[in-house]
């Protein structure tokens, strides 16, 4: 009898572990997870690299997927001392969700307006951890969806809103031991079409998707290439917003993130127990951003150092910087005599399409080839046919002369 009742009660003790949401008379406190009602998620206090001597974090992760990879984190910029015990997690007077150290000082909150104390915080399946006015109301007052770490997982948008000026942006941990903002941030660019890009110290493009062509992003051939890809890019004019999007059509977990090192990769779980690596973005020194620089193209090796060379009819700027490795300068035109045979194009496969672009609509190839022709800025079109979609690039620096700013 002493056997099964000391049973009971370690199973006792295992269950008060895990809630199911938090409210003003039952916050989280350490030792606790907050689990989603499909246990697929959990949210709790973590320390990186599982090390007991780094701060204390707010997160979430998938419940059953090893390696653990923590998807969103509350107080990236201000952790909890590794020996404050007492931190935890509640519903304050003021309804806003907290998190409160040992000595009851605010060190993260989400900061809304609330009408009552009675609002309730619970972590849905999706990985969305969101704020009710109580616990059975349906609309929610505050969701980490709409404030990403460096993790887009599947239905979370990443894009902006032009109107009120909002951007829902990744950013990746600046080491993996420290979650705290790191170099590398990843949003999407309000060009047509639109693509995704890294930059880095939040202004330098550090590596680029190309254009959206309405099933895949042109530059990652490792997407799939089917209409019905489970990748999305939805695009309201009228309300001034743009996101992508995906979801895993088979129902594989999958999550898409930024690496601290700047690498962007998708990565799934076909049974639910161990993460598989589906694609990474900078596989290669050429997919830096402008390894060549303009009117360069850059063939892919495992070299560190970018193998370039220069367009035809096109010569390195400067001899000098290609001979000591720095191919960033690009190339410039040939001095040539045109004998009369008028303007023309030279067909080239397998690159990227350059960074700036002019959307058109065409019939057909041909009349994209004879609009290029007929712009004095256009340097080169590229005809891309998914769900009538077409592309036509070029950039007019001056009147007079026109360069392609960018080739890949």
């Amino acid at each position: 009898m002493f056997i099964l009742f000391l049973f009971s009660l370690l199973l006792s003790q295992h269950y008060c572990a895990e809630v199911y949401n938090i409210t003003s008379s039952q916050p989280l406190a350490q030792g606790q997870t907050l689990v989603s009602p499909g246990r697929i998620f959990e949210l709790g206090f973590f320390s990186p690299s599982n090390n007991s001597e780094n701060n204390k974090y707010v997160g979430i992760w998938h419940k059953n997927i090893y390696p653990q990879k923590v998807v969103w984190v509350a107080n990236r910029e201000k952790p909890i001392a590794a020996a404050d015990t007492l931190a935890s997690l509640t519903i304050s007077s003021n309804g806003n969700l907290e998190l409160i150290d040992g000595i009851q000082s605010t060190v993260w909150s989400t900061n809304i307006s609330v009408p009552s104390n009675t609002s309730a915080a619970m972590l849905l399946d999706s990985g969305n951890f969101v704020v009710k006015v109580n616990i059975e109301a349906a609309d929610q007052l505050w969701e980490s969806f709409d404030y990403p770490s460096d993790t887009l997982l599947p239905s979370m948008l990443l894009g902006f809103d032009s109107k009120s000026g909002k951007r829902n942006v990744l950013t990746a941990w600046k080491s993996e031991s420290d979650p705290s903002t790191g170099m590398f941030l990843v949003g999407l660019t309000p060009q047509v079409p639109s693509q995704v890009v890294i930059w880095m110290n939040g202004s330098t493009p550090y590596w680029r998707t190309g254009p959206w062509d309405k099933s895949k992003f042109l530059g990652v051939p490792m997407m799939d290439d089917e209409y019905q890809s489970g990748y999305f890019l939805h695009d309201n004019e009228q309300q001034g917003t743009k996101y992508f999007s995906y979801n895993i059509l088979d129902k594989t977990v999958a999550c898409m993130d930024i690496t601290s090192e700047g690498i962007l990769k998708l990565m799934d779980s076909v049974n639910g127990e161990n993460w598989n690596l589906h694609w990474a973005a900078q596989k290669n020194s050429c997919d830096k951003y402008g390894a060549c620089g303009p009117f360069g193209v850059c063939t892919a090796s495992e070299s560190p150092t970018p193998i370039c060379k220069c367009l035809k009819g096109f010569v390195p700027k400067s001899d000098e910087e290609w001979s000591e490795g720095n191919r960033t300068g690009g190339c410039v035109p040939k001095s040539v005599t045109l004998r009369g045979k008028g303007d023309g194009f030279s067909k080239m496969v397998g690159l990227k399409v350059p960074d700036f672009h002019e959307y058109i609509t065409s019939s057909d190839a041909e009349e994209c080839k004879i609009q290029c022709l007929n712009n004095c800025s256009c340097l080169a079109y590229a005809y891309v046919n998914a769900e009538f979609s077409f592309l036509s690039h070029a950039v007019c620096i001056t009147n007079s002369f026109c360069q392609m700013k960018e080739i890949e």
